[in-house]
This record gives structure tokens, sequence and C-alpha cells, in this order.
């Protein structure tokens, strides 16, 4: 088995990043990029220093009050960017999986395809559909506890054999 080398990771990363960013409008691809690489453990770490570094310096020097409204004007940038960065590709990600949801649905015979679009629905419609599968659920779990086990039903048949 071969080993891959830090390096060779990071090369594959970066290839799969861009191989799966490259279909996504400028805007999309921009923000994915920034959840991507804000996420890294390298990133905190570096993020943790930097306001380490920041408040120690800030002390020595006595806080300056130009050095205070920098950094605060900052976070609060960064902070807005990631907000929106972290919704977007949750929401395409949500987005996406909502449709694999759907084909699987489609694909399987006797399943209810009303329900593909139930996020779209009024509330009141959500509530009626719960309602009917907490029903459903409740009849599959006494048909289950009133049927005798397929393992007995097996036993039986091997001791009459």
């Amino acid at each position: 088995m071969t080993r891959h080398l830090p390096e060779e990771e990071r090369g594959l990363r970066q290839r799969r990043l861009v191989h799966r960013t490259a279909q996504l409008p400028g805007t999309s691809r921009a923000l994915y990029r920034i959840e991507h690489y804000t996420s890294l453990p390298a990133v905190a770490v570096a993020i943790v220093f930097a306001v380490v570094g920041t408040v120690v310096v800030g002390a020595v020097l006595g806080f300056p009050s130009a050095w205070v409204t920098a950094f605060q004007v900052s976070v609060g940038a960064i902070t807005l960017v990631m907000v929106f960065a972290i919704q977007h590709t949750q929401s395409r990600e949500q987005a996406a999986t909502q449709r694999k949801l759907d084909e699987l649905i489609r694909a399987l015979p006797g399943a209810n395809e009303s329900l593909m679009m139930l996020e779209e629905a009024p509330g009141d419609v959500m509530l009626n559909v719960e309602e009917e599968q907490r029903d459903v659920m409740q009849n599959v779990d006494e048909e289950q506890r009133s049927a005798p086990s397929a393992s007995a039903d097996a036993d039986v048949e091997r001791d009459r054999d």
C-alpha cells in the first residue's frame, strides 16, 4: 500500500475542488471555495494565532483606538462573508440532496410521489402528511406485534422436517 505525501494529498484535494466547482457560476464557485478553505484546520489555527497576536501586540501598545476599530470592522466583515458563504453552500447541498431523494422516490414502485414536493407545501398539508405517516407506522407496528415472527415460522418448519 502506497502512502501519499502531504503535498500529494493537498494537490489531490485541490484538483477535486476545482473539478467539483468547475461547472458553477463565478459567484457560487467563489463562495464554495471560501467555505472549503476556511473549513480547513490550518486556517482555524492561523486565525487563533492572528487573534492572539493582535491581542498581545495591542496590549503591549496600549490598544490604539485605530487598531481596535480596524479589528472590529475586519471581524464584522469576515463574519458577514462567512455567513453568506456557509448559507450558500449549505443551500446548494440541501437542494442537491432533495433532488437525489426525489429521484429515489420516483424510482421506487408504490412510493407516494406526492411527497416529492412536500418542502414547498403549506404547513397544514405537512401536518396532515405527518399524521398519515404516524398512523401508517402505528398500523405497521401493530401488525408486526400481532403476526408471528418469521424466525418462529422457520423454526416450526425446520422441526417438521
